[in-house]
């Protein structure tokens, strides 16, 4: 590629987790909603903007992620301004794709050799909506937007109910043995697409899964409006002799939501469910990201301090302790044995008491070894004393980070 083509490639190029804009809609009025619709952001507006006008509300944002869509680059080329919107109606998630810019290289003169093409915007991201909300206009989305502010309802059984700064929030139970609730379901996947790095589509043929979706709860002139929050995936696995073992697998909360205690609550909503449910022998989370097991420990470790779980617990702690501690709160045996190793710590004063350190610090090791047996087998006794206190210093740092949050 000579260098003057290699810039024109460069100068067309977009990111596409930037050119695509995310918006929930709601409002009573067609009218408004078009109108927003319309109206062009001149100047670049702040992630999780939030925007009111002639009684259309609209909350703007981005994906961390557009790789499944435009490939690994995350890069599309041929267009300059390019902005390709994404119009969810709040509740019902009826969808409008619509893509804008201002200028497109198959359309421009140009004194290259060779001719250039702009990339297909749309069909990658149409692959990735459900077909069924599309809508085919702005105006047919306006209809759809101020129907749906009025009347949707969250389908499923409603199962808990919360308020967080005078603004209240329900949580329903899904299967999909629920037609309707199978179609709601390919709307909300696409997002976990956007927000969770190596995600897939779910099998919602398989009735094993329960999924729980999570709404915002408004009044608006008398009227009662829900806003879609969040969900989570929950896959029910046999456990011998005759209980289940329930994976939590897909957790999101959109980024107009986070940081606002939404993800604890649907967690200890969870939780709470299995842990009183009988047929359910523990909860366990798949290939969990660093920020979910940060609110999990939160979560884990406030309950059980709440319970006095840890009273009279000295390290080492021996197996039948944790199984029963395991057993009474229904956590994983690895999660179990994280929030002791959390709970010995916070008690602990090196200065003051040397001795219950050093065992502590033998407890923690011996686990770190036994974890990294067939890692370690190949190295010398002193590489293995090294390497296990290595990995000790930064569980011990770790630990002190979580309670830090506590």
């Amino acid at each position: 590629m000579n260098g003057t083509l290699a810039a024109t490639v460069s100068q067309w190029a977009t990111d596409t987790n930037e050119a695509v804009h995310i918006h929930l809609v709601s409002g009573e009025s067609a009218e408004g909603v078009l109108r927003s619709l319309d109206i062009r952001a001149e100047d670049d507006q702040e992630e999780e903007d939030e925007a009111e006008d002639d009684g259309a509300d609209v909350i703007q944002f981005h994906p961390a992620f557009t790789y499944q869509m435009y490939g690994q680059q995350e890069r599309v080329f041929g267009y300059k301004g390019l902005r390709i919107n994404l119009h969810y109606a709040a509740g019902s998630l009826a969808t409008l794709l619509d893509t804008e810019y201002t200028k497109r290289i198959d359309q421009m003169e140009t004194s290259l050799p060779v001719s250039l093409k702009a990339d297909d915007i749309e069909t990658p991201m149409r692959k990735m909506l459900s077909e069924s909300a599309l809508c085919s206009s702005k105006e047919e989305f306006a209809q759809r937007v101020a129907a749906d502010t009025r009347e949707f309802r969250p389908l499923g059984k409603k199962c808990h109910e919360y308020v967080h700064q005078d603004i209240a929030y329900e949580i329903y139970d899904n299967s999909f043995a629920d037609d309707g609730f199978c179609e709601y379901h390919k709307r909300i996947q696409t997002f976990v697409m956007f927000y969770i790095e190596g995600a897939q589509f779910i099998d919602d043929s398989d009735e094993k899964w329960r999924v729980f979706t999570v709404f915002e709860k408004l009044d608006i002139q008398g009227n009662t409006s829900y806003s879609f929050v969040g969900y989570c995936t929950m896959y029910q696995f046999f456990h011998w002799p005759d209980q289940k073992r329930a994976r939590i697998s897909q957790f999101l909360v959109l980024p107009p939501f986070q940081g606002q205690g939404h993800g604890s609550q649907l967690y200890r909503f969870i939780h709470s469910l299995v842990r009183r449910t009988s047929e359910y022998a523990d909860l366990t989370v798949e290939d969990p990201s660093e920020s979910f097991d940060d609110m999990r420990d939160r979560n884990d470790m406030r309950l059980l301090l709440d319970h006095n779980a840890f009273e009279g617990l000295v390290a080492p702690v021996d197996a039948q302790t944790v199984g029963k501690i395991q057993a009474q709160y229904k956590l994983s045996r690895r999660q179990t044995v994280r929030c002791i190793e959390i709970a010995l710590l916070k008690r602990l004063d090196k200065a003051k008491r040397p001795d219950e350190y050093r065992q502590y610090r033998l407890f923690v090791k011996r686990r770190i070894y036994a974890q990294n047996a067939d890692s370690l087998s190949g190295l010398d006794d002193k590489e293995k004393k090294e390497k296990v206190a290595e990995s000790f210093a930064a569980v011990e740092d770790d630990y002190h980070r979580i309670l830090s949050l506590l």
